[in-house]
């Protein structure tokens, strides 16, 4: 995924957006083009070595140029950095991912994700995005995916805890031990 356009930006911080400043309706772009290189990059990490996903195996499994698709795997892949690294951002964890691929989608395609917060749940510290795939530069009808995320975005109490924590005040404590203030 090495070129990417991210339309909206986010400050480079120590922890990304926290529950307490995610609003419902906000959201977040990210544009991706999907190589060969790419794709051959998740392939080894996940040990696929499916055909369909190689240009270069294809044809050895009667496949036409056009049956080489994008591996789900690099889809989710760009979900989750974008989770993790934009939207909210450092500190997130995407603890539930539902996706729909509904088109595959051939090598070389750029693809616009968009990502809305659809849902902010206080009480279990959870939000809920909506994430659409589209080809760049299509109309609505052209959806190439549709996942649903629950993320939980980092605590406001973590934000400077490096900050206040001093090493030196922690002891280490056997288990019968105990400590008197």
């Amino acid at each position: 995924m090495v070129e990417h356009n991210l339309e909206e930006t986010q400050e480079f911080a120590a922890i990304g957006k926290t529950l307490q400043s995610i609003k419902v309706g906000d959201t977040f772009r990210v544009t991706e083009s999907i190589r060969e290189r790419d794709v051959l990059l998740y392939m080894g990490v996940t040990a696929d070595s499916n055909p369909a996903y190689l240009q270069q195996t294809s044809h050895k499994a009667g496949l036409t140029p056009g049956d080489v698709v994008v591996p789900p795997i690099a889809l989710m892949g760009i979900i989750t950095r974008t989770v993790s690294m934009n939207f909210p951002g450092p500190g997130s964890r995407l603890v539930e991912m539902n996706i729909n691929i509904i088109h595959s989608i051939p090598h070389n395609s750029i693809i616009t994700f968009e990502f809305e917060v659809i849902r902010v749940e206080e009480l279990k510290q959870f939000v809920t995005i909506h994430c659409i795939g589209k080809y760049t530069n299509a109309t609505d009808d052209d959806r190439v995916l549709d996942a649903m995320l629950t993320v939980l975005p980092p605590q406001e109490h973590l934000k400077n805890d490096t900050d206040t924590i001093d090493a030196g005040v922690f002891q280490r404590i056997s288990g019968g031990d105990s400590i008197e203030y």
